[in-house]
């Protein structure tokens, strides 16, 4: 009886301490990070879009522990495409505020179990652990973002060779497109833009994206986020390719007669991003996809052989582990 005893507790006590087992990250903003080993549960305070497309990316839909309860932004697509890969999405709690703002929301926080919450700033950071919580930064700041944040993702859960992989196949598709493209002298000039209220999201990453496709990006002098712009200065810029924010704005683009001098409305190239976890021409993963799709737009004579339907399913399977259907394939390329 003895002997059992002993046996329990040495099995209890190996138990307790695996379960304790923990290591040490730097996260996004050079800070120190204690994490456990195996993390159960995760939540994301600011940000929750893009985050959780690095979380798909990772394959670790299943310990997301926030989701979406207001009624708008359920309503928004992203969220919807996001449901394929986090199919509780809409009945967990939202722990935090709508964005822009993001501002946590502790009561719903203290309603959910999770190890790490992921933030997109150090302030943010700062609060949480002042309530107790471990919380580590992931954001958008500076070169190679993509890449880095996948670095650190890689870090946190002990995934160091899926995060490789992944940098690999980014920093593939790149040189696939520079040995493609380095001898053209007349180089395609692009522009992100929503058409509907003339703004630009995601300035610096949009600029990142055309360049590495090849193009010329004719918003590259400008570093700020999210601005807007009037007709004169749409019309200055006068890019060859539009890309734009859906459907409604490619016909806006096409058919309302304020745009039709524009040289991508009268070439007929203006396109719509597309949208998996998140906007393809935003902070998410699928940037990879975004660089690739833009090359084969603005010059598709020399990328005749890149089928973008078989490359999306390859990259959602292998780095997302979900094989999309056929129908949802066309939702994200049309």
């Amino acid at each position: 009886m003895k002997k059992i005893y002993l046996c329990l507790l040495t099995c209890c006590i190996t138990l307790n301490l695996f379960a304790q087992s923990n290591h040490i990250i730097k996260d996004m903003a050079n800070r120190e990070v204690i994490v456990p080993d195996q993390i159960t549960g995760i939540v994301s305070v600011g940000g929750t879009p893009a985050i959780n497309a690095f979380l798909f990316a990772f394959k670790k839909g299943n310990i997301i522990h926030n989701g979406v309860e207001n009624e708008r932004l359920s309503k928004m697509p992203f969220w919807k495409h996001q449901e394929w890969f986090l199919p509780k999405l809409f009945s967990m709690p939202q722990v935090s505020s709508n964005p822009p703002t993001w501002t946590p929301n502790f009561e719903k926080l203290a309603q959910t179990q999770f190890d790490i919450a992921l933030v997109n700033n150090p302030l943010t950071a700062a609060v949480v652990e002042k309530k107790g919580y471990k919380a580590a930064v992931i954001n958008w700041q500076g070169e190679n973002n993509i890449q880095r944040s996948m670095t650190f993702l890689g870090q946190l859960f002990n995934m160091q060779s899926h995060a490789l992989d992944y940098n690999n196949y980014y920093e593939g598709i790149v040189q696939l497109i520079k040995d493609r493209t380095s001898q053209i002298k007349d180089k395609k000039s692009a522009l992100y833009l929503r058409v509907s209220n003339l703004s630009m999201p995601m300035v610096t990453t949009a600029n990142a994206i055309f360049e590495k496709a090849g193009g010329i990006s004719v918003s590259s002098h400008l570093t700020k986020e999210h601005l807007s712009i009037d007709m004169e200065k749409l019309f200055v810029l006068n890019p060859d390719y539009l890309f734009v924010w859906g459907k409604k704005d490619v016909k806006m683009a096409l058919h309302n007669p304020k745009f039709k001098d524009l040289k991508a409305v009268k070439n007929k190239q203006v396109y719509s991003v597309p949208m998996g976890a998140h906007f393809w021409t935003h902070y998410t993963p699928e940037q990879a996809l975004c660089i690739l799709w833009v090359a084969k737009k603005m010059y598709p004579e020399l990328f005749k052989d890149v089928d973008m339907k078989k490359e999306t399913q390859k990259f959602y399977e292998k780095f997302m582990g979900t094989k999309l259907s056929e129908n949802q394939l066309n939702q994200i390329l049309n």
